[in-house]
């Protein structure tokens, strides 16, 4: 069986094919078409968001048969072993496995041989935070004055252990978290790709559930039309992910709100037995808390509001019997015990607090209303006659 998953499948093979980071693409394109080029470069950023997709294509702008070249071919034989992970003069090492400083003295002593195919030796490091000092040390030096005919790219999610030493003789760049419109964008058009139709509401919960990761949100896809018979739905995407239907979410929020603790407890209760697990369950309901927060305070057509996808209708109604200040602690609170939870606390036990708390706001007056209700009555009394 031949089958490429869609991540490796739809990777992107240019600069101009990257989502989401368009000033890192220009720049490298700008100092490739103007021979201004380092020798070291810093990729760093969070997982899944492109920085060993933009490292590959950077070893092809500067391999490639017509280059240095800002668009390669991608046909040449340089562009298609790279893209096969198969080029003699590329070198992809994991630093988190090959991490002792044997393995660097290794790499220092291959670099300061002249390339047998292409026009330059290039090595691309990933998760290069986990190097040992030593192999860092013994590095160093061959980043600061490398031979003319290497280059260094290194790929990190956490620069902070990355020595400053060598941060200093990097030039570095920062990917960032993809916007969810440009990962259901990216999505849609794989799915037009692949003959499947997947709604937009489902799409935009892969995207948000990835959380601004392309290749997350592109491997649920992936594992969402291998479980789907036919078209997907939105139960093979519950199932997928083991959360709650969205009507669910929207019935227990109703509850919440209106502070009725039986019907929270029991809106749960029955989640919990059909399969969802407490933290699943309170990224959902901040997810929908965080959105209506934001609808109260900006309004239904707010860009703030927008990003998170389309606001149902029942999220409007909702909107008419909340404030932003009930919201917003129940954010406060629904975050706190999802961190609690991660901190060892048991699951349900919180999850039944939460709610109790919840739908105990609805009962609870905030100083600020009740501030404002006293200073009216102060000014009330004031312009009345004695």
């Amino acid at each position: 069986m031949d089958y490429v998953v869609i991540a490796r499948k739809y990777r992107p093979q240019t600069f101009s094919d990257v989502v989401g980071q368009a000033a890192i693409a220009r720049t490298l394109t700008n100092a490739i078409s103007r021979e201004r080029v380092a020798h070291g470069f810093l990729f760093t950023g969070p997982s899944g968001v492109g920085k060993t997709t933009m490292a590959r294509i950077l070893a092809k702008a500067l391999a490639c048969v017509d280059g240095p070249t800002a668009t390669p071919c991608g046909v040449c034989d340089h562009c298609q072993g790279i893209a096969d992970s198969r080029h003699p003069d590329v070198y992809e090492i994991d630093a988190a496995t090959h991490n002792g400083v044997d393995a660097i003295r290794d790499l220092s002593e291959n670099a300061t041989f002249s390339p047998s195919m292409a026009r330059y030796r290039i090595y691309i490091l990933d998760e290069v935070h986990m190097l040992s000092n030593s192999a860092w040390n013994a590095l160093l030096k061959l980043i600061e004055e490398p031979p003319a005919h290497v280059y260094f790219i290194f790929a990190t999610t956490e620069v902070d252990k990355v020595p400053a030493t060598v941060v200093n003789r990097c030039q570095r760049f920062d990917f960032r978290s993809i916007d969810l419109t440009d990962i259901v964008s990216r999505l849609q058009a794989i799915c037009e790709q692949e003959a499947v139709s997947v709604d937009q509401g489902l799409l935009t919960r892969i995207a948000r559930a990835a959380s601004g990761g392309m290749r997350e949100a592109q491997t649920v896809l992936d594992q969402l039309i291998a479980i789907a018979e036919g078209n997907p739905c939105e139960e093979d995407l519950n199932l997928l992910l083991g959360a709650a239907r969205l009507q669910d979410i929207h019935q227990l929020v109703d509850h919440l709100l209106a502070g009725v603790h039986a019907d929270a407890l029991a809106t749960c209760d029955r989640l919990c037995a059909d399969g969802v697990a407490p933290i699943t369950l309170m990224d959902q309901l901040i997810d929908h808390l965080r959105q209506l927060m934001l609808l109260n305070i900006c309004g239904p057509e707010h860009p703030a509001v927008t990003r998170l996808g389309p606001v149902p209708q029942a999220m409007l109604e909702q909107q008419k019997t909340s404030n932003a200040e009930q919201v917003v602690k129940m954010c406060q609170l629904t975050l706190a015990a999802r961190q609690a939870i991660k901190h060892g606390v048991e699951a349900r036990l919180q999850l039944d607090m939460t709610m109790v708390r919840l739908a105990g706001l609805a009962r609870m007056v905030d100083y600020e209303s009740l501030m404002r209700r006293i200073q009216r009555l102060e000014k009330d009394a004031a312009a009345s006659p004695s």
